[in-house]
């Protein structure tokens, strides 16, 4: 099992990306890996009624928290063969939220940008 975290903004196509939520559903969580958000959760909460179904944890926080540490965390109370986190990498282009490779980098968690993830890497 693999513990994935998705950005919101500029990642899942219901915030302007190219990762289309169905992908989300048939293919990782039908594998049995673990999803949640690292991002703007809210865009997902709000659009997506079925959205406790799908994902098992939702963050960080809407004041204070850094998506750097809310990685940490996940990572120490949620043990997997991998993490990965799929978002927005500001080496590429760019980007009108967080630099998300870095927060994957400090967190020491296998970065995957927006992109690579909708063309099937994994």
């Amino acid at each position: 099992m693999k513990v994935y975290a998705f950005d919101v903004d500029e990642t899942l196509y219901l915030s302007h990306g190219p990762v289309q939520w169905e992908a989300l559903v048939a293919l990782l969580r039908a594998e049995g890996h673990v999803l949640g958000l690292c991002g703007n959760w809210a865009a997902v909460t709000l659009q997506v009624p079925e959205w406790h179904r799908v994902l098992s944890f939702i963050g960080p926080g809407l004041i204070g928290t850094d998506k750097a540490d809310f990685l940490v965390a996940i990572k120490q109370y949620v043990p997997a063969e991998e993490h990965v986190m799929v978002g927005n990498d500001h080496s590429l282009r760019a980007y009108t939220s967080p630099d998300d490779r870095r927060a994957a980098d400090a967190a020491g968690w296998r970065f995957l940008n927006e992109g690579a993830f909708a063309a099937g890497k994994r």
